[in-house]
């Protein structure tokens, strides 16, 4: 059997380890923090850029109802299949 040896800890040690794990967490907040700040600021402004943009580009122009219902109802009237009445039945 393998014989566990106990594990000596040094102040130099000791020190050693906890600057890293210091380090470690330091490193785990900052990720977070910036993650943070990316979500809820950096994206949200090149948003409302994106918005301001495309306000621009929006046409001005009313629409006249009339004429849009007007085309739509045609457009309908062209899409809807037409009655078979008159088909003559090869198996009489």
């Amino acid at each position: 059997m393998a014989i566990i040896k106990p594990i000596k800890l040094t102040p130099k040690k000791l020190s050693g380890l906890t600057a890293t794990v210091i380090i470690f967490i330091t490193l785990i907040i900052l990720i977070i923090i910036s993650l943070f700040l990316y979500k809820n600021f950096y994206q949200t402004i090149t948003q409302t850029k994106e918005i301001i943009i495309l306000k621009e580009k929006v046409a001005t122009n009313a629409v006249n109802m009339e004429k849009f219902n007007a085309i739509i109802n045609k457009l309908a009237e062209k899409t809807k299949p037409g009655e078979l009445k008159n088909i003559i039945n090869p198996f009489r």
